[in-house]
């Protein structure tokens, strides 16, 4: 064996003596004497025990805490679920309410008008033309014929129930329809025309005499009955402007008085109009 070897073998052997001679003389300590070796031990392997054991804790606060964000993620989102749908619920419930007394007012400001009235609501519009026509969520099964009159919820009128009627839906033409017709007056003077729709949202009065001085900005005009569709009295527009050109007839254009941007409500009069023309 090399002497190197040999050396530092010897060298290994006292200090294995060294440390059990030490270990002998800390066990001869009496009990409660100081053991330097003992205390030399724990001095070197106590705070790595303290390590290990805050390092372990350490582990289980961020496992802990895991698993309980875990769990208010969750009822978080459970009760970001539960809002919406009572905030849903809660929207259901108030429009409903609303219809309803909506309905109820309906019912008791035209009830002057005629006393069989159904109120109906707006679910479509014309794909070709928002001023033509619009339908309606009641039918046949509710008792509407073809040409019923249809009001606002002021009484001011809409236009008529043409065809096609379904059980539960019906067309209904308005009376800015470029083929619409409606025998009207003018409410002071009471000069008869026919009113038509411009096909943009407006109206216009024709077959009024270019001669004729009693037609004014401003005035109202109402259905006359002559046409034998519309009762008279009922409320369309009012006169905003008129031209008196070389033609025979003036050009006299009319707003109409229901409001297109809040048509959502309608009126039907269920009276036959062959009942009463």
């Amino acid at each position: 064996m090399p002497l190197f070897l040999k050396e530092k073998k010897s060298l290994i052997i006292l200090i294995a003596l060294v440390f059990f001679q030490l270990v002998l003389i800390s066990l001869q300590v009496p009990l409660g004497e100081e053991n330097y070796f003992e205390r030399a031990i724990f001095s070197i392997f106590s705070p790595i025990q303290h390590g290990i054991v805050f390092f372990f804790q350490k582990i289980d606060d961020i496992w802990k805490s895991y698993f309980y964000l875990q769990n208010v993620q969750s009822k978080n989102l459970k009760m970001k679920e539960e809002i919406l749908f009572l905030r849903q619920e809660n929207n259901l419930i108030r429009n409903a309410l609303k219809n309803l007394l909506d309905e109820k007012e309906i019912k008791e400001n035209l009830s002057k008008i005629h006393k069989n009235i159904l109120v109906a609501r707006v679910i479509g519009l014309d794909a070709s033309n928002f001023y033509k026509s619009v339908i309606i969520n009641k039918g046949s099964l509710d008792g509407l014929k073809k040409n019923m009159v249809v009001v606002d919820k002021y009484g001011n009128l809409i236009g008529r129930v043409v065809g096609p009627i379904s059980i539960k839906e019906s067309k209904v033409q308005l009376i800015t329809d470029t083929e619409s017709g409606i025998s009207v007056f003018s409410q002071k003077k009471r000069e008869p025309g026919v009113l038509t729709g411009d096909g943009k949202g407006g109206c216009l009065l024709k077959y009024i005499l270019a001669t004729n001085k009693d037609i004014f900005e401003g005035e109202p005009v109402i259905t006359s009955g002559f046409d034998g569709i519309f009762p008279s009295g009922i409320h369309v527009g009012e006169i905003i402007s008129k031209v008196i050109t070389t033609d025979l007839f003036q050009t006299i254009r009319v707003h109409p008085y229901f409001d297109f941007r809040h048509l959502d409500q309608v009126v039907v009069l269920m009276i036959d109009p062959y009942e009463i023309f």
